[in-house]
């Protein structure tokens, strides 16, 4: 499916507005995130990948990688509205045709591995995770106030 043409995409933070991510997060069922710790994430990885419809913040993801080897796809977020319309794969395209290595890793709930498998992603069995909840959020509150 193609995307929608109104659809323009940027490969950097310039101008994002971070309370509207954080808003897309809610809207697309991945709440929880708050405060300045998402634009940290986000300003922070190797590469990251923004979708505007007009000035409308409809989808982003970002990518940590060594450069050589590995990489790992964070924070994937489609708005609703733009979900089955390509808005996703496009954003997956454009982080993976940025990450130049060999082993391309990503965590996905049950509800969307159909949506990653479609892109060849599959299941790796021998990956392992070591979760602290308490590092989660940032402690304070109010970061864009």
């Amino acid at each position: 499916m193609n995307c929608p043409k109104t659809v323009q995409f940027q490969f950097d933070s310039q101008g994002v507005d971070w309370r509207h991510l954080l808003q897309l997060f809610k809207v697309a069922n991945m709440g929880g995130r708050e405060g300045d710790k998402v634009r940290r994430a986000f300003e922070k990885s190797s590469v990251v990948c923004f979708a505007k419809d007009k000035l409308r913040l409809v989808a982003a993801g970002r990518a940590l990688t060594d450069g050589e080897y590995h990489a790992t796809i964070y924070d994937v977020v489609v708005d609703p509205e733009y979900q089955r319309q390509g808005v996703g794969s496009r954003v997956m395209s454009e982080l993976l045709a940025r990450l130049p290595v060999w082993r391309v890793l990503l965590v996905a709930g049950r509800e969307v591995q159909p949506f990653y498998r479609r892109l060849g992603f599959e299941s790796y069995d021998n990956v392992m995770a070591r979760l602290d909840r308490t590092r989660l959020f940032d402690h304070l509150k109010n970061f864009f106030a």
